[in-house]
């Protein structure tokens, strides 16, 4: 009852912003890698056609975050409620869509870290897999992006009404199942 008198206060456009904000920053720091990368290869970014991809690449990025928030969310939702919880889906979307502030501040903090970064023009796939700031970025965006489903258990909790393990199994459920199917295709069928 507390989330749901708080979440009518929040406006929908900081919770659009967040997400947009995250969508951005995620977008630059995979355009800034890729960069990096294609101009070890003698300056491949000088092409037209690379500039007309990376461009699409990075909006497509954007796109895809919002696509993955909105599915997710609603996963999360569906499951929830097979659960036995009671929740209108707009409250719902409002705080999972807020929660995407930590992986925006985690890309922020890596797209500062991997400007020191020095790429080598040989033995590329050590240097990604050894570097220690390298390393570094690696968890930071993987932390920052779990701690979202983690913080995701306690919201559905209060808001749908429900005990903690069918919150974490709201949680869990569709995760492993997208995890599982991935690896099924990734090892039997292609």
């Amino acid at each position: 009852m507390i989330l749901k008198i708080k979440t009518e206060k929040i406006p929908k456009y900081w919770v659009f912003g967040i997400v947009l904000i995250y969508s951005l920053l995620m977008s630059e720091y995979l355009n800034t890698v890729s960069k990096a990368v294609s101009s070890i290869n003698g300056g491949i970014s000088n092409f037209t056609i690379f500039q007309y991809i990376a461009t699409f690449n990075f909006f497509i990025t954007i796109l895809s975050a919002f696509v993955v928030w909105i599915i997710s969310s609603f996963l999360f939702h569906i499951f929830s409620i097979l659960l036995g919880g009671v929740a209108e889906f707009k409250d719902f979307i409002k705080y999972s869509g807020l929660i995407y502030i930590l992986p925006a501040i985690g890309f922020a903090i890596c797209l500062f870290l991997f400007e020191s970064v020095e790429i080598p023009k040989n033995n590329i796939e050590i240097f990604f897999k050894s570097n220690s700031s390298l390393i570094a970025i690696s968890w930071i965006i993987n932390i920052s992006s779990t701690l979202c489903f983690v913080l995701l258990i306690p919201i559905i909790k209060r808001l749908y009404n429900i005990n903690w393990l069918k919150a974490i199994g709201a949680i869990a459920i569709p995760i492993g199942s997208i995890y599982l199917l991935g690896q099924f295709f990734a090892n039997y069928v292609l």
